[in-house]
């Protein structure tokens, strides 16, 4: 048998046990972390659990649910703090499945199987200044960092990490706004486009300084979960034939360039 065979008889065997799963399984709980939206990868408009799963949006949203949905695997979402989400996807009888704008982590790897990236973006600090502007902090910086509780620094590797944590973005951006600390230690885009977006509030210009190397993004999946590791594949297989047909380029325009933020 050659070896593209075997992969396409793989990919076939997982498709039909998921099928065979799902016909008679509970709904998936699918698990978005609702304290800081992610745009233009996940983002909402709302306060209640309907609104929000209502308005669900995103490049990275919309790529995973439709692997989803293409595959007929039922689900539920759940909405809930970061933090929380990986504490359920760690736990056997857990809330959580399945979440997605997730970076690698050794200890989530623990509890936990990653997909293929489904996008790479920026890191960096963000500070409040002009960005038009020639005098700007260079790395190493110098100040105070905040940052939020529940997410991942490993990236920043021996720059400055944050010394004060905040609960979610929104509340990190107003420490920064009020002379908290100087820097905010994040990814950049989600935050500039969740401003210009009116999910976070900041009165101040923001200018910020990126770091070299760009930090992965994927979906993750509870070990626990049924049939996860099967899951994992079901979704890479996805991603692939995705590309393939062009559906990922037409999502990067529809949410990168036409103005959806």
């Amino acid at each position: 048998m050659t070896n593209w065979v075997r992969r396409l008889t793989i990919v076939w065997l997982t498709m039909l046990s998921f099928q065979v799963w799902s016909a008679t399984s509970e709904p998936l709980n699918v698990c978005v972390g609702d304290g800081s939206p992610w745009p233009p990868y996940t983002y909402w408009q709302g306060e209640t659990r309907q609104q929000k799963a209502d308005t669900l949006k995103g490049y990275a949203t919309d790529l995973v649910l439709s692997a989803l949905e293409r595959n007929d695997i039922t689900y539920q979402l759940v909405f809930m703090p970061w933090a929380r989400v990986q504490h359920e996807l760690a736990r056997e009888s857990g809330r959580c499945d399945l979440t997605w704008d997730v970076s690698y982590k050794p200890e989530r790897a623990q509890y936990s199987r990653l997909t293929t990236p489904l996008y790479s973006i920026s890191l960096g600090y963000l500070y409040i200044g002009d960005p038009t502007t020639s005098a700007q902090p260079t790395l190493p910086i110098s100040g105070p960092v905040c940052g939020v509780n529940g997410y991942n620094y490993a990236g920043f590797g021996d720059n400055p990490t944050p010394r004060f944590e905040a609960n979610t973005l929104q509340q990190a951006l107003r420490m920064l706004e009020a002379g908290r600390c100087r820097f905010l230690a994040s990814e950049i885009e989600p935050v500039l486009g969740g401003i210009r977006l009116g999910l976070y509030q900041f009165s101040r210009d923001l200018a910020y300084i990126s770091l070299p190397n760009p930090k992965a993004f994927h979906a993750q999946v509870s070990r626990y979960a049924p049939q996860a590791n099967d899951l994992v594949v079901l979704i890479n297989t996805y991603i692939a034939s995705a590309a393939e047909r062009g559906e990922i380029e037409k999502l990067r325009q529809h949410y990168f360039q036409t103005g959806a933020l």
